[in-house]
């Protein structure tokens, strides 16, 4: 009796069957969206930066301190703009060696369970849990869950087996350390940082000319 139920409880189990679940190949074109969660921060950053400058210049400029703008605002501008093709670098290294280590464009598959998430990538598994998932993240093709860093679950909208937003429901109940319930939208990250980087560089040049014209007025 006892050994039938056993039987019994395995069947259910291997027959168990996930309740959303989203399989797909990750072709370049996907894994570069997918990569717009890389921008998400870089664009914090060059916001900040922005503020920061054009704060520190106009401060300077009416104080007199012209050397400290003519040489801190190109200096910085150089930084960012390292940090902006870095980050972009990065990417496109990370695709062709996934593309070399697996020697074709991997197949995934994502199960949500309602106690984990089982992963297929080619032949390797692995199970995750809600509670590891810390933040919640969004792009054209994906919904992202982070799990720590440069990790994340990566499930794709249009093969998803039922809606999006019924999915994001589900993981909104489920996953309890997420503090902001919400998805952060990355899809336009890349376009923003650049747009904040330009206009660091913008406002650097201008104080720059600024404050040469100003030092050269002071000196005659």
């Amino acid at each position: 009796m006892n050994e039938s139920n056993v039987n019994v409880n395995i069947e259910n189990e291997e027959v168990k069957s996930p309740i959303y679940s989203s399989k797909f190949l990750m072709n370049k074109e996907l894994f570069y969206d997918f990569c717009s969660v890389s921008y998400n921060r870089t664009k914090k950053v060059f916001l900040v930066f922005f503020c920061l400058v054009a704060y520190l210049i106009g401060i300077n400029l009416l104080v007199g301190n012209y050397d400290i703008v003519v040489g801190f605002g190109p200096f910085i501008s150089f930084l960012m703009l390292l940090t902006y093709f870095r980050t972009k670098k990065s990417i496109k290294i990370n695709y062709e060696r996934n593309l070399i280590s697996a020697g074709k464009e991997s197949t995934l598959n994502y199960e949500l369970f309602e106690d984990k998430i089982v992963s297929h990538v080619d032949e390797l598994k692995r199970e995750y849990f809600y509670h590891q998932i810390t933040k919640f993240f969004e792009t054209k093709n994906f919904i992202l869950l982070h799990l720590q860093h440069n990790l994340h679950v990566t499930i794709e909208k249009n093969n998803l087996n039922l809606s999006v937003d019924e999915v994001k429901d589900f993981l909104m109940n489920k996953c309890t350390l997420v503090k902001k319930k919400k998805f952060i939208n990355c899809a336009n990250d890349k376009k923003w940082s650049l747009v904040f980087l330009i206009a660091l560089i913008f406002v650097s040049i201008v104080g720059t000319v600024l404050g040469l014209v100003l030092k050269m007025n002071s000196i005659f």
